[in-house]
């Protein structure tokens, strides 16, 4: 999916950031509550608030503002932490799992690898079959076999 474009995403972020500071507002209003002269402002910031999470929903609602967000990215930030943390948590196993899968992979080549010339020792006859095997699954080519089996 492809990034919104830089102007409507800046569009949503000024609203969120006036939405952000209306819900200051009313935060301060209700710590500092000094009675009736207070229930005017307070409600007034409410129906305000009101306005501005539908102009909100409705610039946040294009098309081209439509990007998946991963829920657990969502359950993150719910739970107060920082989701770039998660981004680098997520990185960080991505590469522990490319590495082991590395790893099985240079081990399942070195089985082919030994396994090939343990065939080609033990039935001779099929040691041009083992080399297409080898060259077909990524393996050596016959000029290396040629170099190594001198040294056999």
């Amino acid at each position: 999916m492809a990034p919104p474009p830089n102007g409507a995403l800046k569009n949503v972020e000024e609203n969120l950031r006036v939405v952000i500071e209306t819900l200051y507002e009313i935060s301060v209003g209700v710590h500092e509550f000094q009675g009736p002269e207070s229930v005017d402002v307070i409600a007034n910031l409410i129906n305000k608030l009101s306005t501005q999470y539908q102009t909100l929903d409705s610039v946040a609602a294009k098309p081209e503002l439509d990007v998946a967000v991963p829920r657990e990215v969502i359950q993150y930030i719910e739970d107060g932490r920082n989701p770039d943390i998660y981004t680098r948590e997520f990185v960080e196993i991505v590469v522990k799992q490319n590495q082991f899968m590395k790893g099985k992979m240079e081990a399942y080549r070195d089985f082919r690898d030994v396994l090939a010339d343990q065939i080609k020792v033990s039935f001779p006859e099929l040691r041009e079959q083992v080399d297409e095997v080898i060259e077909g699954t990524g393996g050596r080519r016959k000029k290396e076999e040629g170099q190594n089996g001198g040294s056999s």
